[in-house]
């Protein structure tokens, strides 16, 4: 027994250093990777199974390859033209974007885009559930396959965890191809559950697009059982930036079937040409280059007078608490939202140890009152917006795939900056260092950063 007792022992190192080997070239930083090394070759058997749920990411497996090709280089327009390489797109003019402020508005406005649908419907979501909010949107999708209208669905694996059988089957029965994604190639296969697709995206006959911070459940329009409210925003998109969603959609929709979407050849009506000027802006953690956490640090930096945020994670990683931090010491007006009640608790200590860091450098931090906040968005001085997928946390900018619209229009940011206005009005600046408990475990909670 005992010599079986140190053959194991001896199997498990050995494991445990090739492993070790890919946590070096797949962690997101050094401190990560020397963490995992250490991790797997002292406590292997508790390590390899804890890599298999957490570990590195195969380096360039990417579904967003295609976005590291580099923009065209065209004379600046405008302060959006300064992302295009980071885009590997050009901003756009000619774009019509509406706030849709909370999950009621949302998804009326999905669900008519829907019904009048003529030619394609593509739809994903980090969160599908088989709630009534959830099942209206599969009868909506049932009858506009039975009409005609080519239907592809998406959903996360991990986030749409507890999805029925009996909703996927009776998608696929009317001809609807619904798929979860896995997550990209992992050393020790596709059990993970960092790395995971966080994008929320519907496009209409690629005309008609949607993004932002909105899974379908029922507590996105009311709350739920857990909250007394739930306080988000979505985009709705009319001109060039839709093509941009779609696209990101497309490499989605490759990387898990095989296949490309067909082409579709619809044309754009005359009056529907707007005056706003945007980019669509998709990023994972398989791009060559840290696009989320440059996309992240280049906004901040982007901001003269203004920045003001509102995020549900307030979990930055160094560098964007950083930019955030010296954004607010060269005089920009910083101000971040996060709610009060926690959905997460662990994330909710670690975001009052950053609010806490964020404080001293003059940042102000407010936390929302009548519910849960769940917004992700960003206002840069008077002209520049984004409204996605994306909270200042590790894993969105690290290790989720993600997705943002970024629009430059001084009538859209004054839109946002009004609806943000009405939300700091319900909100309080947050309490520091606060009561005991938040001073014992936020220092604790922030350890776990990259897995919240």
């Amino acid at each position: 027994m005992i010599g079986l007792g140190i053959g194991l022992q001896i199997a498990l190192t050995v494991v445990g250093l090739f492993v070790a080997r890919a946590a070096i070239t797949t962690a997101r930083t050094p401190q990560g990777a020397a963490a995992w090394v250490v991790f797997l070759i002292s406590f292997p058997l508790l390590a390899l199974p804890a890599f298999a749920l957490f570990g590195g990411v195969s380096r360039l497996t990417s579904r967003t390859d295609g976005y590291n090709v580099q923009a065209p280089a065209k004379p600046a327009q405008g302060r959006l033209d300064s992302f295009a390489s980071l885009a590997a797109n050009a901003p756009t003019d000619g774009n019509t974007v509406t706030l849709l402020v909370d999950g009621q508005a949302t998804f009326d406005a999905i669900f008519a885009a829907i019904d009048a649908a003529e030619h394609e419907i593509l739809v994903q979501f980090y969160i599908i559930r088989s709630d009534a909010v959830g099942r209206d949107l599969k009868e909506r999708l049932i009858q506009a396959a039975r009409r005609g209208v080519e239907v592809c669905v998406l959903c996360d694996k991990i986030g749409s965890l507890f999805l029925d059988v009996s909703y996927v089957r009776a998608l696929k029965a009317e001809g609807i191809e619904i798929r979860g994604i896995p997550g990209p190639h992992r050393a020790l296969g596709r059990i993970g559950v960092n790395f995971r697709n966080h994008r929320k995206a519907v496009v209409v006959d690629g005309l008609l697009g949607f993004t932002g911070g909105i899974n379908v459940g029922q507590e996105y329009i009311d709350g739920g059982k857990r909250f007394e409210s739930w306080r988000d925003t979505n985009l709705s998109i009319k001109g060039p930036m839709v093509k941009q969603l779609r696209d990101v959609f497309a490499f989605d929709w490759e990387a898990v079937t095989g296949k490309g979407l067909p082409s579709l050849q619809t044309k754009t009506p005359s009056d529907a040409r707007g005056s706003q000027r945007g980019l669509m802006v998709g990023f994972g953690p398989t791009d060559r280059l840290e696009r989320g956490s440059l996309l992240l640090c280049g906004l901040v930096n982007l901001a003269r007078y203004r920045l003001w945020l509102a995020t549900p994670y307030l979990v930055p990683h160094t560098d964007l608490l950083t930019a955030l931090q010296l954004a607010s010491m060269r005089g920009v007006d910083v101000r971040i939202l996060i709610p009060e009640p926690a959905d997460n608790i662990i994330a909710w200590y670690a975001s009052r140890h950053a609010a806490r860091s964020l404080s001293a450098a003059g940042v102000k931090v407010f936390v929302y009152q009548p519910g849960f906040m769940h917004s992700k968005i960003m206002l840069i001085d008077d002209d520049i917006a984004s409204v996605g997928t994306v909270n200042l946390d590790i894993r969105s900018a690290l290790l989720n795939f993600e997705e943002t619209a970024l629009i430059e229009d001084q009538a859209f940011a004054a839109d946002v900056a009004t609806m943000l206005e009405q939300d700091f009005s319900k909100s309080l600046p947050v309490a520091l260092p606060g009561p005991w408990h938040v001073r014992a475990l936020a220092p604790v909670a922030r350890l776990f950063g990259p897995l919240l």
